[in-house]
Parts: structure tokens; sequence; C-alpha cells
């Protein structure tokens, strides 16, 4: 049964709607910072500040004073070395026993760290059993952290405690404990006074609450969130409950009404909204906007891409408050549902972890990568909403043309050891800087040089090409003529080559994996692109010279032991206790490496350790739902719908592929990339939600009449829009 729709009762049930989120929201945000005490009902705040303290000791030698006479380099030095190894012993527990003495606190409440500062990075970096003893001791109320200098004698000891003052009290007595043990083991040991160290406290400690803000934060962001999702789930269920299956129109829209005025359609029309996210997408694929940020000092960092973004942001917003033609339509399908989980995951890992992330001093992490989540989402809502099927064509094209300049100028680097993307963003207005140079011509710990035109890393640089090539060969096998065969087959030559300049395994990898992708739907016309092989291992040699032998000379039996490979075979027992101490709901959002602890370059590891299980699955039904929800319109070969599927696709393949190899969200360039092309998929295939229309009321006066109901009049067809690569 259909609910009334007069307008003072829709209105009504929106604003109730909006009210009881609100009450929904503030609900959640007490549960998230307080308790509930039932006797007397009320709520008690049980958000516990932390509080830090830091001072500094000097390792100096008994009378004379290193200060006082002229040293020696060695003699330095050899303080330098006494400091590291102090640093050691100040955390072990003959040590911590007469710390806890002079700090008034039990010794097993206080966990004792001192991150290793010398040796290989293969002894550095943490291990299994040495992060599990570190997750242990985070859950201790008392934290003493000791970091010698690599330079100077100087041990600087950071103390961490529930209040500031006794956060002081515990950096002081890291110094008197110490101080006690040396003193101690120096008469045991029959040695004289002259003849042991003298460490001088360079002042009192120092101390201050440091998470004074953070139960507000978590506050805010639970409030945001329960809010946000409630009053979407209201509306949702409001909207289904009034309009019921209706023409069909309830969730979806007209599947033609956007495309019988072709003569509006971007780019030949003045709507201001397809026109600023071509301009987005164009910074996607040629400005290094990672490496752009705004000279001013702002509490967030404002990187290029969240300045031209919420210019988007607002034409969308303007465009849906107008109306009309112009009105951005929300067409749900499968893909929105596996973005909207994603998000939702994301969020409650870090409202979650919000008690421990703020006890780690780790939530303000986290708190930093919601605004650049927020941003990818947004690019995938307004592509799958702004754009209309019969503009879906044109903004792949669009990206091929951008994708191909972005591939001649990786290929310029290669050859001329200059980053154009870098030096041209170098000419930016003074309020602009540029946090990180082009590098061009250097190479890294495997030898290998640095070519990434305007991504922040060659493996980025070869996802973001990877994404555009399935357009390229998808065009070639479509073409009728020889001139849009040419044009497509020198488009992808450019992209190999390119990709290959870049030096990386994954240049082999990725193509193969859309080469796959076609084959699969369409294996007879990627047959006959067969001869086209042997033009591409000519092109490559010819614009990216030693670049096919370099790839390919990594894939060898004795080339597999580099580090950059075992890095990623240690990386698998180094983040286990992370992963099964948070199985379900990971860590928290962005929140992971921790301090001294290990950088990850695989995103499905990454995604286990902060979003656990669940963020897992749905970072991987980001990319499995648009293959899935785009094969029927693939197998349909509908000539308008399913190369633009199939395009997507293999884009989708290939994102899954790179996802193994680097930790690509934390790469902007090519996720952005994937997010819009993952929203263009879902303009174009059917939506998730399909009702049958409802037969209307019969007329009972027609009835009388005519002595039957008589049959509407026939709707006149609906011209399909021309194929753009046909």
């Amino acid at each position: 049964m259909q609910m009334s729709s007069h307008p003072i009762q829709r209105r009504r049930r929106l604003i109730a709607v909006v009210v009881l989120s609100a009450l929904v929201g503030l609900g959640s945000a007490a549960l998230a910072t307080d308790t509930i005490e039932l006797l007397p009902p009320k709520l008690k705040s049980s958000e516990p500040h932390v509080s830090a303290a830091t001072t500094h000791v000097f390792v100096d030698s008994q009378s004379p004073s290193i200060v006082n006479r002229r040293a020696l380099p060695q003699d330095v030095d050899t303080l330098v070395k006494h400091g590291e190894l102090l640093g050691r012993v100040m955390v072990t527990p003959p040590v911590l026993r007469h710390i806890a003495r002079h700090a008034h606190v039990a010794q097993d409440r206080i966990a004792a760290v001192a991150p290793p500062t010398f040796g290989p990075r293969a002894l550095t970096d943490a291990g299994s059993e040495q992060r599990a003893a570190e997750i242990h001791h985070l859950q201790l109320p008392y934290r003493l952290e000791v970091q010698p200098r690599q330079t100077t004698p100087i041990i600087d000891i950071y103390a961490q405690a529930p209040s500031t003052e006794e956060a002081v009290r515990l950096a002081n007595a890291g110094v008197l404990g110490l101080r006690e043990y040396l003193a101690e083991l120096g008469r045991r040991q029959g040695f004289k006074k002259s003849q042991t160290l003298r460490l001088r406290q360079l002042g009192t400690a120092r101390g201050a609450i440091v998470n004074g803000g953070a139960p507000l934060s978590v506050a805010v962001l639970t409030f945001v969130f329960a809010f946000a999702l409630s009053c979407g789930a209201g509306m949702l269920f409001l909207r289904v409950r009034e309009r019921g299956p209706v023409e069909g129109r309830a969730l979806r829209g007209s599947d033609h009404a956007d495309d019988a005025a072709v003569d509006d359609n971007w780019p030949r029309t003045t709507r201001v909204l397809p026109w600023t996210l071509a301009g987005f997408i164009a910074v996607l694929w040629l400005v290094p906007f990672d490496a752009i940020e705004l000279s001013a000092s702002l509490p967030v960092d404002l990187k290029f891409d969240r300045l031209v973004l919420p210019i988007v942001v607002a034409a969308f917003v303007l465009a849906f408050v107008v109306g009309g033609r112009a009105r951005p339509r929300w067409r749900p399908t499968w893909i929105h549902a596996a973005v909207g989980a994603f998000m939702i995951v994301a969020f409650l890992s870090v409202i979650l972890n919000a008690r421990a992330l703020n006890q780690t001093l780790e939530f303000d992490l986290s708190l930093k990568k919601i605004p650049l989540l927020l941003a990818y989402l947004s690019a995938f809502a307004i592509a799958a909403s702004a754009v209309r099927r019969s503009e879906v064509r044109a903004f792949l094209n669009y990206t091929l043309i951008l994708a191909v300049v972005c591939a001649v100028g990786i290929l310029y680097e290669f050859r001329f050891k200059q980053n154009l993307f870098y030096n041209w963003s170098d000419q930016l207005p003074g309020f602009f800087r540029m946090v990180a140079e082009a590098e061009a011509g250097a190479v890294d710990e495997a030898g290998r040089r640095l070519v990434r035109g305007p991504a922040a890393a060659p493996l980025e640089a070869v996802a973001m090409l990877s994404m555009a090539l399935p357009i390229a060969l998808i065009g070639l096998m479509q073409a009728k003529a020889w001139g849009g065969r040419l044009l497509h087959a020198v488009a992808a030559c450019l992209l190999l080559a390119a990709m290959f300049a870049t030096y990386r395994k994954s240049a082999l990898l990725a193509p193969v994996s859309v080469v796959l992708t076609l084959a699969y739907f369409r294996r007879r016309e990627l047959l006959r692109l067969a001869p086209l092989a042997l033009v591409l291992v000519i092109v490559i040699q010819l614009l990216a010279p030693g670049a096919l032998r370099m790839t390919t000379f990594q894939f060898e039996p004795n080339q597999l032991g580099v580090p950059t490979v075992n890095d990623r075979t240690v990386d698998y027992d180094a983040v286990r206790p992370d992963v099964w101490t948070h199985l379900v709901i990971g860590r928290g959002w962005g929140s992971y490496p921790p301090t001294g602890h290990r950088i990850l370059d695989n995103e499905l590891l990454l995604r286990t350790v902060e979003t656990g299980i669940l963020g897992l699955l749905t970072f991987l039904a980001l990319g499995v739902s648009v293959i899935l929800s785009a094969r029927k319109t693939i197998t349909s070969r509908d000539p308008v719908r399913s190369a633009a599927a199939l395009a997507g696709a293999a884009a989708a393949v290939a994102f899954l592929v790179m996802s193994t190899l680097f930790d690509v969200l934390s790469f902007p360039h090519a996720t952005y990339i994937f997010l819009y092309m993952a929203g263009l998929v879902a303009v174009v295939i059917d939506p998730a939600w399909r009702p049958e229309p409802v037969r209307a009321a019969p007329d009972l006066h027609a009835v009388r009449r005519h002595g039957h109901q008589p049959a509407p009049p026939a709707r006149r067809p609906v011209a399909e829009p021309v194929d753009a690569l046909r």
C-alpha cells in the first residue's frame, strides 16, 4: 500500500526523519565518548586524557667534561655509541625497577621501548614477536620511550601518563633510575666514580595534555556518521514507500530521458557540471597534485586535488538544487552498494577503535585520512550521477586522450630525464608550493630509474595507464575505418611503451590482466589483433630502448631475491599480530603504520590491518562489483553500452591486480581514476532495482462508453545516440 504523497505530509515525514536521525547521532556520539550509568541514569565521562612529558640527557665523561676540553671526533663518536647503549639499557627490567620506584608506579604498568637507530632496515624493522609485545604494551597506562640521537651524545626521553604530573614524574624518574642503576653496577663491579659516565639532565621534564581535543573529535565524527547513515536510510525508506514501483522510476529515474537530447550532451553542452568534472579528470592525468599544496599554514594539508574537487562538488550541489534536465540522477547499482559498504566499514573502524587510537595518540592520524576517503567516494558519486548514458563514451574517449598525453610525457622523461609535469607545476603562482621534487634520473635501491610522470611513484603511473589501456584496445577492436584503427593502435603502443619505461614488473603484469579480461569477453575480436603483438614489441623498443629487456629481466629466478621482493614476503609475518588483534574491524582506517614499524606495500594487507576482514571484503567488492555488474551489459553486445562496460571491467581487474603489488589507496591518482571509471560503468549498466511498471487503474467512464478500456497511445521511439568509437 502506497503512502500519500501530499506535499505537506511529505515535508512532515522528512522533518521527522531528520529529527530522528539527529537524535540517533547524538545518542551515538554520547555512547562513543561516555558510559551510561543505570543507577541513577546519567552519562559519565570516561574518556581519559593522555598527558606527555619530555626531557633530555647529555651523556658526558667525568671531570673534565667533554664540553670544557678540546675533544677529538673519536671521543664524541664514543659517547654517541655509549648513548645508544644506555638507551637500550634504560628499558630493561633492572632499570625499570628503579624507575618505577621513583615514579611511584607499579613496574608492570609501564611500557618501555627504545626503537633502534642503527643497523640495516631488515634488522631495525619490527618483527612479529616485537610487534606483539608492542601491542600488549600499548594497553598499559604509562609509557616510556627512549630515543638516542645518532650524531650527538644526547638521549631523548618521552613519557606518557594519564595526568601531566605523573608524566613529568615518570620522565624525571627515567634519568634518576638510570643514574641509580649505573652507580649500583659500578660499585658492584669495583669501578671508581671517575671511570664511569656522567648523565647530565638538560633541565627538568616539561609536560602537557596532548589529546585535549580528541574526545570532541570522536563525538563529532560519530554524530556525522550516525546522522548521515540513519538519515539516508530513512529517506530511502520513505521514497520506496511513497512511490512504489510506479512507472519503474522509484530509484532509477528514466533510462532514456537523458538520451533524448543528444545535442545537449557533453562536450556540446552548456551545462556546468560535466565541464567541471572534465576539468578535474584533466587534473588527475596531467598534474602531480599530491605534491602541490597551499603555502599558507593550516590545520590540515590542502593538496591541489582538495582545492579543485570542492568546485566540482559545488557545481553538483547547484545542479541538484536548480533541477530540471541538468539535475544529477541517482541510479543505484551494486557498485553503489559496494562503495557504501566500504565507506561504512572504514568509518566504523575508526569510531569503534577511537578509545584505543586515542590512548596511543594515533587518532589524529586516522582523522586526517578521513577527508581523503570522502574525496575518493565523492568522485565516484559525481561521475555516477552527473554523467548521462549518452555521454559515457565521450568521457572514455577524453580519458584515452589524456592518458596518451600522460604517456608521451613519461616517454619524454625516460629519454631526456626531465619530468615535464613537475616542471610545469613548479611554475604555479606563489601561494602554491611543491612539497616533492621530480627526481628525474634518480634510481631506487634496486638500480631502477624513477620514471613516474605526474604520479607520486612509478607503480602508480603503471596503474593509471593500465586502466586506460582497455579503452584503446576496445576501440581498436570496434573501429571499422583504417583511420580509427590506426589512431587506437598508436594509443595502445604509447601506453604500453610508457608503462615499460617505468622499469617495473607491474608494467607486464597489469597489461596481461587487461588482455586476459578482454579475451574472456571478446575472444574472437582479440584474436584478430594477434599480429599487433609483434608491432607492439618493435614500437616499445623504439620508444623506450632497453625498457622491455630490463622489465622482463626482473622475472628471472636469480632476480626474485632482491630487497623489493623480500620486503613483501616479510610483511606477511610482520603484520600477523595486528591482524589477529583486530581481526573483524581492524585497528582503524589510516592508522597504520605506527611509529617505528614497517610500511606495507600491499593494499590487501593494509586493508586487513586497518579495517579487518570486513574491510578487506568490502575493498575487494569495489572491483568485483564493477566486473559482475558489467557482465550482463557486456554480453548483451549493446552497441552503445557494452564497450564502456567492458572498459570499466578491465580497468577494475587491473586495479585489483595492482592492489596486490603496492598500497594503491595511498596514491590518489590511481584511486581517483578507478572510482570515476567505476562511476561511468554504473551509468551504463542496468540499475540494481528495476521494478515492473504498475498498470494504470481502468477508466470507468471509458468502459461505460466503449465497453472496454481503450489502448494507450503508442510512444514514439527514442533515437539511439551514435557510438563514438564505432
